[in-house]
């Protein structure tokens, strides 16, 4: 059983999907959800948390809460996860198509962050992630094998990259930079994410750091904008 949270959270989200509850309308307020549920205003406030929590709803103090965009909003601006764990609340389903897995020479990507020795070698990643089998990102990759080995055995398909590198690391995933910027899509990017090239992207360039400074990954990630976009929580 769910906790009796969990359940309402879960209920007032399948309203949300089915239309019941429209994007931008405002939520009953909590002594009607109170009296609905037969449950105490906390156990409301704590259903109504999660959904804040997962960009589902906004609740504005002394005016109620809201149901926002639809799109997943994952929190990537501000957290170390990878888009696989920032998305995995979505109520869509959420699976990858890995188009490229190999090892590869340092040369083969000049750009890697970071002076290595010629002689590392690179595990390579390409992959799709869809939601409900719609393309909404493509990542490339970038590992350092000397500081993750094993990882290229990894079945990513089932298995989301910083689980993959929490596993096999020698030390600990520990912090990281992220950029993002708009971009228009090339042929290939767009033909992959089944969009044009004259759709704005949003284009997200990473670099991973360990406990000890030593980078262990690199990514490039371009997000449809017109399913997916990122979300920034600011307190002040």
């Amino acid at each position: 059983m769910l906790p009796i949270h969990e359940q309402i959270s879960e209920a007032l989200r399948s309203r949300i999907r089915s239309g019941e509850l429209p994007v931008g309308s405002r939520l009953p307020p909590e002594s009607t959800l109170m009296e609905e549920f037969g449950v105490a205003r906390g156990t409301v406030r704590r259903a109504l948390r999660t959904l804040n929590e997962q960009g589902i709803v906004q609740t504005l103090q002394g005016k109620g809460t809201y149901i926002r965009s639809g799109r997943p909003e994952p929190s990537i601006a501000q957290t170390l996860v990878g888009l696989s764990e920032s998305l995995s609340y979505s109520e869509k389903s959420l699976t990858t198509t890995v188009l490229t897995q190999e090892v590869v020479p340092v040369s083969a990507y000049p750009e890697f962050p970071t002076s290595v020795d010629p002689a590392e070698k690179l595990l390579y990643l390409d992959r799709i992630r869809y939601l409900d089998n719609v393309p909404v990102a493509r990542l490339r990759n970038w590992v350092r094998l000397q500081l993750a080995p094993g990882i290229e055995s990894t079945d990513f398909v089932t298995t989301a990259l910083f689980t993959a590198l929490e596993a096999c690391v020698r030390g600990r995933v520990a912090s990281g930079r992220r950029t993002f910027e708009a971009v228009l899509a090339d042929g290939d990017i767009a033909e992959s994410l089944e969009i044009s090239t004259i759709v704005p992207l949003l284009f997200l360039k990473q670099v991973t750091y360990l406990d000890d400074g030593d980078v262990v990954e690199c990514s490039d990630v371009w997000m449809d904008s017109q399913h997916v976009t990122v979300a920034m929580n600011l307190v002040r």
